[in-house]
């Protein structure tokens, strides 16, 4: 009888594995298909985790012209470059993290990026606070930043 046992056991184990693995190969999928979708528009998309609290939530973060999607299976949502109000980049020199932390009406927004990925949006969308002339850069004034804040 513990033979038994022990094989329905094994067995339980092996399918968590196995669901577990299957799931993570999906959501892999599922972002490079959130990815793929706003190519042709994005001026850049990657990988990156929003931080909700102590929670690290996978998401596909998207500049295009003027709005940044941030999504995953569960999560659709975006911000509209105008309503911006500082974007800052940050390196945890302990933990070796890139956070892209955004502002917008009281409300701040922090992303977790890779160190190619960081460097990539700070290109695109350099740190800045609006309606602050000397932290933002001299060759940054896409129209619709300008026309969203006067």
């Amino acid at each position: 009888m513990s033979v038994v046992v022990s094989f329905v056991i094994v067995g339980v184990l092996v399918l968590a594995v196995l669901a577990w693995r299957y799931r993570v190969a999906r959501s892999k999928d599922t972002f490079a298909e959130l990815i793929r979708l706003r190519k042709t528009t994005a001026r850049i998309s990657s990988m990156a985790q929003l931080v909700d609290g102590m929670n690290h939530i996978p998401v596909a973060l998207t500049l295009d012209k003027s709005q940044i999607f941030y999504e995953s299976d569960i999560l659709q949502a975006k911000l509209e470059i105008a309503s911006l109000d500082e974007v800052e980049y940050d390196s945890e020199q302990g933990t070796g993290k890139n956070i892209l932390r955004l502002r917008a009406h009281s409300q701040s927004f922090q992303f977790i990026l890779d160190p190619s990925s960081a460097r990539d949006w700070a290109a695109l969308l350099p740190a800045h606070r609006f309606g602050d002339p000397a932290s933002t850069p001299s060759d940054f004034s896409p129209p619709e930043l300008v026309q969203g804040r006067t």
